[in-house]
């Protein structure tokens, strides 16, 4: 598991009790005013179902939201909610009742430093970032990946999934994963999200 502290955001007591059955280190909060005088940063699941009005409403989110990892949850996920959600600086998006070994996960990855968004999503942020961003001038993997490196590595930033790009370029899924662990590595890329920035920067 990880050290980073967590807090469960919620004023639903059965949720809490949920999300402590899965995470017995965490502390459970109410009011988000309740995480004004934490100066450690940590690792936040937010119960978006179960407060009255958005937290990036609050005048103390641009603040909070700087301080520690928030990871929106919801009863009943839905793009629109995951995407707003990470505009407004949370760095995770899950269903309120994943199971146990999933909440684990999810909160490994946030304290971790990575972005945790389902695949529909991701494959949304990835399209959206190639629609506005403008491609840049020069190919930023030339003389740094193989020619089926780059092969993979443009499919995947488009957000084709391992078992498409296996299909199109007939190879193996394993092959694929392994052409994306050494792309990433050789580009100082963490994941498919940033290989995309990457590829379409100005």
């Amino acid at each position: 598991m990880t050290s980073t502290p967590l807090i469960f955001l919620t004023a639903d007591t059965l949720l809490a009790k949920r999300w402590l059955a899965a995470l017995p280190h965490g502390h459970v909060l109410t009011d988000m005013q309740q995480l004004a005088g934490l100066s450690e940063i940590h690792t936040v699941l937010l119960d978006l179902d179960g407060l009255a009005s958005p937290v990036w409403q609050d005048p103390a989110w641009p603040l909070l939201r700087e301080r520690h990892r928030w990871v929106a949850c919801s009863g009943a996920p839905d793009e629109e909610t995951g995407l707003t959600a990470l505009q407004q600086g949370c760095v995770g998006y899950c269903h309120a009742f994943a199971d146990p070994g999933m909440l684990q996960q999810v909160v490994q990855v946030v304290a971790a430093g990575e972005l945790w968004v389902g695949r529909a999503l991701l494959t949304r942020l990835l399209s959206a970032v190639q629609q506005r961003v403008a491609p840049a001038a020069a190919d930023p993997l030339a003389g740094r990946l193989s020619e089926r490196e780059a092969q993979v590595a443009r499919l995947a930033a488009q957000g084709v999934s391992n078992k498409q790009i296996a299909r199109d370029l007939d190879i193996t899924e394993r092959t694929v994963k392994a052409h994306l662990t050494s792309s990433f590595a050789k580009l100082g890329v963490a994941d498919r999200l940033q290989l995309s920035l990457l590829l379409n920067r100005r």
